[in-house]
């Protein structure tokens, strides 16, 4: 039996249309309805709860709650797309008993907290801090809460301080963390206060100078395999959900806001150092990771980004082992994209 044959003998149809005689003339086709594009005006959002996000209408310490999230197979399918990271804990029981979700999945949820409350016309990512709790499995129904921290001005510029937990229906926290925005111009008095300082990262003990990770011995100083991805419109699509007037998108708005074309999400690139940590420290930085990454230039479609990791050193905090890693991303012209830090707990 012919391949190209169903079994059945049933072969593919197609309509033949049928030529229109004289009689019966070929009826005019209709002209498309054509709608002018729509969008709210201010007021009216104003009025239904949904004001511009400015500077001055930020309230310190005023509260966001997200709806909830539930992680399906298709979800974790899609983020690996987006990100290129096809792990196999992502797919299979692994260590957790269960498959998991990338440990950065749910940091949309978290950054979208305020569009509960304003509307956010566009903004750039400044920083992403990430403290890794607990592993999210496959199955999880999971709720984002946050607060405003801070707001300040610097180099009259705008920015917004969130700390924000997510926990799953039980009420555990899964990660938590904090990111700063920068605010569109016009948004923000022309001068301001610096933010307030960071507290100081744990110093490397010099006399730990090796310990066990995922796939064997961590020394410091080693250089961690690195991550290069070439981000297509296609995977931005998939990591920022596809919507009109969005800098990441839409090019025509990206272009009217500045930029050459559409622009990845600063939040791709933490997803890169993550895969980087999780191969390297396993499941010590699935459940016990941290990391803190500045976002330096924007990240353009069709750039070719490379992030290296190094370890810096260890540290031991009572039973806790934990490895220090500083990161760094570069596009293919080799200006720099991203720097931070990221560690996790290792075995003696």
């Amino acid at each position: 039996m012919s391949h190209s044959e169903p079994s059945s003998g049933f072969r593919p149809q197609t309509f033949i249309p049928e030529t229109p005689t004289p009689e019966t003339p070929t009826p005019a086709t209709p002209t498309p309805a054509t709608f002018a594009p729509a969008t709210f005006a201010p007021a009216t959002l104003e009025l239904s709860g949904f004001p511009t996000i400015s500077f001055d209408g930020l309230v310190v310490g005023e509260q966001f709650r997200s709806d909830d999230r539930h992680i399906r197979p298709l979800d974790v399918e899609a983020y690996a797309f987006a990100v290129e990271d096809y792990d196999p804990w992502f797919f299979e029981p692994g260590p957790f008993g269960s498959p998991i979700a990338h440990p950065t999945l749910l940091a949309n949820q978290a950054l979208f907290l305020r569009h509960h409350r304003y509307l956010v016309p566009a903004g750039l990512h400044a920083r992403m801090v990430f403290e890794f709790c607990a592993p999210v499995t496959l199955g999880t129904r999971a709720r984002s809460q946050g607060q405003l921290l801070e707001k300040y001005v610097r180099r009259d510029k705008a920015y917004m301080v969130t700390g924000w937990e997510t926990h799953d229906e039980a009420g555990q926290v899964l990660i938590r963390g904090r990111f700063v925005q920068m605010l569109l111009p016009g948004t923000a008095p022309p001068s301001g206060t610096a933010h307030r300082p960071e507290p100081a990262e744990p110093v490397a003990d010099p006399s730990i100078g090796r310990a066990q990770g995922r796939g064997g011995t961590l020394e410091a100083g080693q250089r961690l395999a690195p991550a290069l991805r070439t981000i297509n419109q296609r995977q931005i699509d998939m990591y920022s959900g596809v919507r009109p007037r969005s800098i990441h998108t839409d090019e025509s708005w990206a272009r009217a806001k500045g930029f050459p074309t559409t622009i990845a999400q600063g939040m791709m690139s933490t997803a890169y150092v993550s895969a980087i940590m999780t191969r390297a420290v396993g499941e010590g930085f699935v459940a016990g990771g941290r990391m803190d990454v500045r976002f330096l230039q924007p990240v353009l479609c069709g750039d070719t980004i490379t992030v290296e990791a190094t370890i810096v050193g260890f540290s031991r905090n009572d039973d806790e082992l934990r490895a220090h890693v500083e990161v760094t991303g570069r596009n293919h012209g080799g200006a720099p994209t991203m720097a931070g830090t990221a560690s996790g707990r290792v075995g003696a």
